[in-house]
């Protein structure tokens, strides 16, 4: 057998003796998560997390029903059909679908003045859609920056801009 060939097959051999020793077991793993458990949740970036439970969350500091208007109004600019909206003591939930998703928007009051804005985008049973539930937020923030500059009359400062995009356009 030639040198490459001997090469190759203890190649192959090390490859599979490392996945063998990865399946089933979380301990070879274990040591890692110190460093990689912040590094997934510095990922998320431009201030919106993204839990273990795959939903993703923005805390905003504006009263709930503020955030409530906005969130509706971005759902209507991204043409989402919105199912239902229920008020209770402290949150408002929110069920919107769109041909392909299932969206539960949760709009929790923790102050009168702070408001956590959680987004579940499901596409099917199993599968989450975190671009999709990042998006949401970021029409929300825009939509809130409208009414914002509506009711004070000039433009607001600080207005979330994406790459190449215009806020409204």
């Amino acid at each position: 057998m030639s040198k490459a060939a001997k090469a190759l097959i203890i190649g192959v051999l090390g490859v599979l003796g490392a996945l063998a020793g990865l399946s089933g077991c979380a301990a070879p793993v274990a040591p890692l998560l110190p460093v990689a458990l912040p590094a997934v949740i510095a990922g998320a970036g431009g201030g919106i997390s993204y839990t273990l439970t795959n939903i993703a969350y923005r805390t905003m500091t504006n009263p709930v029903e503020e955030v409530e208007r906005a969130t509706l109004k971005a759902a209507m600019m991204m043409s989402l059909r919105v199912d239902k909206v229920e008020h209770g003591e402290y949150n408002v939930e929110i069920t919107a679908t769109t041909r392909a998703h299932d969206i539960s928007i949760t709009l929790e009051r923790l102050t009168p003045t702070l408001t956590r804005l959680s987004v579940n985008a499901r596409r099917g049973l199993l599968f989450k859609d975190k671009t999709t539930a990042f998006e949401i937020i970021y029409n929300t923030e825009v939509a809130l920056a409208g009414l914002e500059a509506e009711r004070t009359g000039r433009p607001v400062e600080g207005l979330p801009v994406r790459e190449g995009k215009k806020p409204g356009a």
